[in-house]
């Protein structure tokens, strides 16, 4: 018997039992409400006592899981977000309504903070959206004090293409000064991308501290490279909220 962790995104659904959250399972749903058999066969030969998910949309594939779970007799949670982590550590939710925060951009500043102990983060994810997030260290532990969402770099493409008259011709080059279409919205993006994290690092040095970069998400591979030469000492770290959960999973 076990507890089996789910991060439920927008097109991908990553999932790994507790204590192996670093080499999960995924599956790309890309908005489908559908899971294979395979999967749930792989569940149920784990006999699992619980399930522990975190679902920021794909709602209906939430329902089939949950319909699934019902059927087998599997306790689940989908979880939210919280006031207060307590457990090894202390994060407190600096948000004006804790329950607004989406509860991915939660659990993945708790898996941040448990890589990085008590060190000021900023946390960034890069999926169909993009969310920059601040971790700061207070006398009472850590405090999550808010972040900054903007399209990822998929939607941001996408918008440009379908609402003007840009017709670029695939991915385009990255350029200190583009010289046609595709490359100047390539560079658009990536320099939105760049600069976002750049004025989020700031606000975390005019309070004091020198913040950790730490980002994941399916776009970071392609900005891997421009992050890390703009801002050395960035860590490429995904599966951040399947170890937020598993940190809630273990210490509750």
């Amino acid at each position: 018997m076990t507890v089996i962790l789910l991060d439920l995104g927008n097109t991908a659904l990553k999932w790994s039992p507790l204590g192996e959250e670093e080499s999960p399972r995924t599956f790309v749903h890309n908005g489908a409400d559908v899971v294979p058999d395979e999967i749930f066969n792989e569940w149920l030969e784990l006999k699992p006592k619980h399930i522990i998910g975190c679902m920021v949309s794909s709602e209906n594939l939430a329902l089939a899981l949950t319909k699934f779970f019902n059927q087998h007799r599997i306790e689940w949670e989908w979880m939210h977000s919280q006031q207060v982590f307590d457990g090894p550590f202390k994060l407190r939710n600096c948000y004006e309504d804790y329950r607004q925060l989406g509860s991915d951009r939660w659990y993945a500043a708790i898996g941040a903070a448990s890589l990085y102990p008590g060190q000021a983060l900023v946390v960034v994810h890069m999926g169909t959206a993009t969310t920059v997030d601040t971790v700061l260290p207070s006398d009472e532990g850590l405090e999550f004090k808010g972040g900054r969402i903007l399209p990822g770099p998929v939607m941001m493409y996408r918008s440009l293409v379908n609402h003007t008259r840009c017709r670029p011709k695939g991915a385009g080059r990255y350029s200190d000064f583009p010289r046609n279409t595709t490359d100047a919205i390539s560079s658009g993006i990536l320099d939105a991308h760049l600069g976002v994290i750049e004025r989020a690092l700031a606000c975390v040095r005019n309070v004091g501290f020198e913040g950790k970069l730490i980002f994941a998400g399916g776009a970071a591979p392609l900005l891997a490279p421009y992050i890390t030469k703009e801002f050395p000492g960035a860590v490429l770290k995904h599966n951040l909220v399947l170890r937020g959960l598993g940190m809630f999973a273990g210490h509750s």
